[in-house]
């Protein structure tokens, strides 16, 4: 597939141009916008009259708008109402009301301040990232503002690293969202009224852009802001496997050795990563001469096992004549400027720095090109990147960020202050890193475009269509390792799916029972990566104890065995605009008992887990919520709903359980990488419900190339009712379900191996596989103790449409 290089973002955001709206006078000195998108999201803009501000551009991807029909001050569209009242406006939406009201009363300054009351709300969840618990608290003040925070406190609810100005309002009568597009420093300022709640948005700069979304589920609320702000990229399968890091790997030798310690002990993995000592002097895209002076030898020696290498590249560069990203950034004005039109500069990792502009697409463009492979010598198809710093950290400034008052300039000529865009720096770093590492795909030695992998850890609304996130510099403890969950959920809540929070802690040495139970949590995080501080002990998973080497093995064979469930979830969230891990309220609303809890995960919505968070612990307790039974995902065991269980949870094992109703496919053999498993066969493990049915599906592609967008996938919907399994073509009525072509096929292979039910009544008679109009009886394995029945290789490949029925039941 052959792409222009503008096309790129279309790849992600596919938007198209504006066909209605209103403008209009709005009291108070504003003029107001109202605009409506489908699904009954509504749009308002205020705008001071006779003013020109900063206002955000890049964000919202979806430009197709519906007509407004207006009666006085009420606009209406798609079920939603939005009327107008002086400076602020009710929203009525399927999940409930929005009130907003501006409540500053004068425009001396740049400052913008109003409220937005949820009369109908019992929780307020969103606006990471901050590591505190998911459920917003009242009297708490959200402060929204990128900061490279060092050694993070837990319970703090100053900014950390990256920002989402986005909320959800949730109530046993519905869920409603609200964004409030501004990048500057901000903040939210929760109260409890009489009926519901109040958060109070303050911003430093900017336009009120606020976003009104309807739900009225929480996976509405979702699904609607991914369709404005754009959904998540659909990464390579790789990225999806084990990541080993350190900083540092200290030469291509102690790399490679990591690499073989993998094999040694027949622990998966898809990815080492090599931090900022690797290059020469700290200068990126280079390489330290004198302790990896082959890598693309080193890179091809580990591609050669299907894994790949991932390199740092920070958005400082280093002052240093002769550099030739510096020597080009500096000849064409490439920088952030101070205000007297001097380069800005400050000091991080390789000394005196300065930033690039990336509000500048031109700079964009360019920054893009430093990753093609004749401008980054030793760099090969399976290398990729990492983006650190990117708040913009500067160690010599003041809160370690960039000067506010520096200046960006866009391509038009237009000015703006750090301040009004100093959340949206890392976004644009991202923005243009993406594009580089497509476009070095666009020829030779690709056959076709390949999906870039990017790891930021700043991040703001739209991030998502580029890159995955981690929680940053988290510590060797129990404490971060408990609140690595609601942290994760309430990004993964506010549109960031692939996240993940550094396995062991990034800071302090952990003891082995922590750094066990952290890869136990670690195998249902989207991003799985292990992680630590240049001072710290070595902690390559076999470094612990052949006892926690197995324990640690276990964990990583587990995440590999449920790849094709993982897979097809991040599909569904390219797909839909969903997330890989939800709270329970997500698949639960209506439940009251499920609105703080928020440290048991759901992997889909049906893979449920929880960690162990304290040392000397061997149980759980988890809360069973819905009606249908939950099953031990490794045994089948069964367990009723309704109520709290306890289960044990002995050091080697930490229980994992599977929701009734759902089918989740499984690659049961052990591999030494994804790639490896890529034409393995699958097993598909059907949890009855209590009705006797089942559902789920299966996503497979090339795993790593843009050829899905035109048809060249495998996704087969299963259902399991009235004793039968059958495998059809995914059909979804979404609609918000993207759509793509049809003009190309990938043909696969790959067979089913095994299925395996939980959960039924009694053993059936008779199994019977049927497949284009012939039928076969197939053998079936019986569990008495557990209730499970295994049908070993029933002959049908995951491509075709086949159905396996059972006939009889015994008497048990």
């Amino acid at each position: 597939m052959k792409m222009r290089r503008e096309g790129i973002l279309a790849l992600i955001c596919m938007a198209s141009a504006a066909t209605g709206g209103w403008t209009g006078p709005a009291g108070g000195g504003f003029q107001a916008e109202v605009d409506a998108y489908e699904h009954g999201v509504m749009r308002l803009r205020l705008r001071e009259d006779g003013k020109t501000k900063y206002e955000v551009t890049d964000v919202v991807v979806e430009k197709s708008l519906e007509t407004v029909q207006k009666e006085g001050d009420v606009f209406s569209s798609g079920g939603s109402k939005l009327q107008l009242k002086g400076t602020g406006a009710e929203f009525q939406g399927a999940g409930g009301a929005i009130n907003f009201q501006v409540t500053k009363d004068n425009h001396e300054d740049d400052a913008i301040e109003a409220t937005s009351t949820f009369p109908t709300a019992e929780r307020l969840y969103g606006i990471p990232e901050h590591a505190v618990d998911m459920s917003l608290q009242e009297g708490k003040s959200y402060r929204l503002m990128n900061l490279d925070v060092y050694m993070y406190k837990l319970d703090d609810t100053g900014g950390i690293y990256g920002s989402k100005p986005f909320m959800h309002a949730h109530g046993a009568k519905g869920t409603v969202g609200f964004f409030w597009l501004n990048s500057a420093d901000s903040s939210a300022e929760i109260s409890k009224p009489a009926d519901g709640w109040t958060s109070k948005w303050s911003s430093k700069g900017g336009i009120y852009d606020t976003f009104f979304l309807p739900g009225p589920t929480p996976q509405d609320v979702l699904r609607q802001y991914s369709y404005i702000t754009g959904k998540m990229a659909l990464h390579p399968l790789f990225s999806l496997g084990y990541h080993q890091c350190r900083w540092n790997y200290r030469s291509e030798e102690d790399t490679l050795q990591v690499d073989e310690g993998f094999d040694k002990h027949y622990i998966p993995y898809d990815v080492i990563w090599l931090d900022i000592e690797h290059t020469d002097g700290k200068k990126y895209f280079t390489w330290d001469a004198h302790n990896f002076p082959n890598p693309e030898k080193m890179i091809n020696t580990i591609a050669s096992k299907g894994r790949k290498v991932v390199t740092i590249s920070d958005p400082h560069i280093k002052r240093a004549a002769g550099y030739h990203v510096h020597d080009t950034a500096t000849a064409n004005n490439y920088y952030v400027k101070t205000e007297s039109g001097a380069d800005y500069e400050g000091h991080c990792w390789p000394g005196q720095s300065s930033w690039l502009d990336y509000y500048s697409e031109k700079v964009r463009n360019w920054y893009a090109t430093l990753f093609r492979y004749d401008m980054y010598p030793g760099s090969t198809p399976d290398l990729y990147t990492w983006i650190d710093m990117n708040e913009p950290s500067v160690f010599n400034s003041p809160e370690v960020t960039m000067d506010m008052n520096a200046v960006h300039t866009r391509d038009d000529g237009f000015k703006a202050k750090h301040r009004d865009l100093h959340n949206m720096y890392g976004f644009y770093q991202t923005m243009a890193a993406y594009q580089g590492l497509y476009e070095r795909t666009l020829g030779a030695p690709h056959k076709t475009t390949s999906r870039p992998f990017i790891l930021s850890r700043s991040f703001f609304s739209g991030s998502q269509r580029y890159a995955a996130v981690w929680t940053g510099d988290n510590a060797a403890e129990w404490s971060h390792l408990d609140k690595s969950v609601p942290m994760l959920l309430s990004m993964s809540l506010a549109g960031l799916p692939f996240v993940g929070a550094d396995v062991g802690g990034f800071f302090n040495n952990p003891e082995p029972e922590l750094l066990v139970r952290w890869y136990q949590l670690g195998t249902f995080y989207p991003f799985f990566r292990g992680h630590a501080h240049l001072e710290t002990k070595r902690r390559e998973p076999w470094l612990f104890g052949e006892d926690n080497t197995d324990s640690i093995r276990r964990s990583i064979v587990r995440r590999y065995q449920l790849m094709p469930f993982i897979y097809t979830q991040f599909f569904r969230a390219h797909l839909m605009g969903e997330s890989v891990i939800m709270p329970l309220y997500f698949a639960f609303p209506s439940d009251p008992k499920v609105l703080d809890i928020d440290r048991q995960l759901l992997l889909g919505e049906c893979i449920m887990a929880k960690p162990v968070v304290a040392a000397g612990i061997t149980e759980v307790t988890m809360y069973l919520p819905g009606a249908d039974p939950w099953f031990n995902l490794y045994t089948g065991a069964a367990y009723a709903p309704g109520g709290d269980i306890t289960l044990p949870a002995p050091l080697a094992d930490l229980p994992a359980l599977v929701r009734g109703g759902y089918i989740i496919p499984k690659r049961e053999r052990v591999r030494r990488s994804t790639s490896a498993q890529f034409w393995d066969p699958v097993t598909l493990l059907i949890a009855v419900g209590k009705d006797g049915s089942a559902k789920g599906d299966l996503y497979l592609d090339d795993s790593h190339s843009f050829e899905y967008q035109q048809g060249a996938f495998v996704h087969k919907q299963y259902t399991f009712e009235n004793g039968a399994l059958n495998s059809k073509d995914f059909a979804t009525d979404s609609v918000y379900a993207s759509k793509f072509a049809s003009t190309k096929t990938f043909e696969t292979a790959v067979t089913v191996e095994r299925v395996v039910f939980y959960g039924l009544a009694d053993k059936p008679n008779q199994a019977t596989v049927t497949l284009g109009g012939t039928s076969v009886a197939a053998g079936m394995t019986w569990d008495s103790e557990f209730k499970t029945l295994t049908i070993r290789k029933p002959g049908v490949k995951v491509s075709a449409d086949w159905t396996i029925s059972f006939a009889g039941q015994e008497e048990l």
